[in-house]
């Protein structure tokens, strides 16, 4: 067995760190900067007469939604944000003095995932922490998205588009926000009515399919030249397929330009 002594220091240790800790209280209200769903309860800060100055969780939000203001004014950016709290300090005590801050955004500001912001505290001008805010930034913007349902493979009309204010996450692939961008174009799959058309998602028509004559264009000295052929393969604009030189019976890759003429690059 081990000794009574023992074990009453150990209690006695235990008392002293829990009298180290800080003072904070948990309230049972919820803020309502909290994003909705959030189920933690808020979490004050109180003074101590050590550290009779108290910076609460609100100052940090500020604080840290003028830093992401300023940045993104001084990139340009001209599209609509909101702003959500997600990780955000509870409050910090400090000694008597004059606060002041300083924050920026060490890694950028990214659209529509967690942004972290630096908030630096300093009290008579003299750094006395940095506390780190998370923050989450949703961007909006005008987009082109169908009007309704519309078939793969089959060109665009100014009836199948419209333009609405869609989230901008960052996606891999580019927007439109002109419909005339997208007229004579076609999607590589069925879409919905509502959904935002991307890059990923339009390519150019077919123009050229196997069998069908075709010019067969090139540039040789200074000299346009231009031949008959027959496609071999399915071509759009820009595209690279096989065609049959009718003279000669060569085969060679050359580019779709039109419905009718393919050009050979030397």
């Amino acid at each position: 067995m081990g000794r009574p002594g023992s074990f009453f220091g150990v209690v006695c240790l235990l008392g002293a760190l829990l009298l180290l800790l800080p003072a904070v209280s948990r309230d049972k209200a919820v803020p309502g900067w909290l994003a909705a769903g959030q189920a933690e309860a808020a979490v004050t800060v109180t003074p101590t007469p050590q550290l009779p100055q108290v910076i609460v969780r609100e100052n940090f939000i500020q604080q840290a939604v003028k830093c992401i203001d300023e940045t993104l004014a001084a990139s340009g950016e001209t599209k609509r944000y909101t702003v959500v709290p997600v990780n955000v300090p509870a409050g910090l005590r400090l000694p008597w003095g004059e606060i002041t801050y300083r924050t920026y955004a060490p890694n950028g500001i990214r659209k529509s995932l967690n942004s972290a912001i630096s908030v630096e505290v300093l009290v008579n001008g003299e750094h006395y922490a940095t506390m780190k805010c998370i923050m989450k930034v949703r961007f909006f913007g005008k987009v082109v998205t169908s009007a309704r349902r519309i078939q793969h493979e089959v060109p665009l009309q100014a009836a199948d588009l419209r333009i609405e204010e869609r989230e901008d996450k960052g996606g891999a692939y580019a927007t439109y926000t002109d419909p005339q961008e997208l007229i004579g174009k076609v999607l590589f799959s069925n879409v919905s009515e509502g959904t935002v058309l991307h890059s990923g998602l339009v390519r150019e028509p077919i123009l050229i399919r196997p069998y069908a004559v075709v010019n067969i264009c090139t540039v040789f000295n200074g000299v346009d030249i231009k031949v008959p052929g027959t496609a071999l393969e399915t071509g759009r604009r820009g595209a690279y397929i096989s065609v049959k030189n009718d003279s000669s019976g060569r085969k060679v890759r050359a580019k779709v330009i039109d419905e009718n003429n393919v050009m050979v690059v030397q």
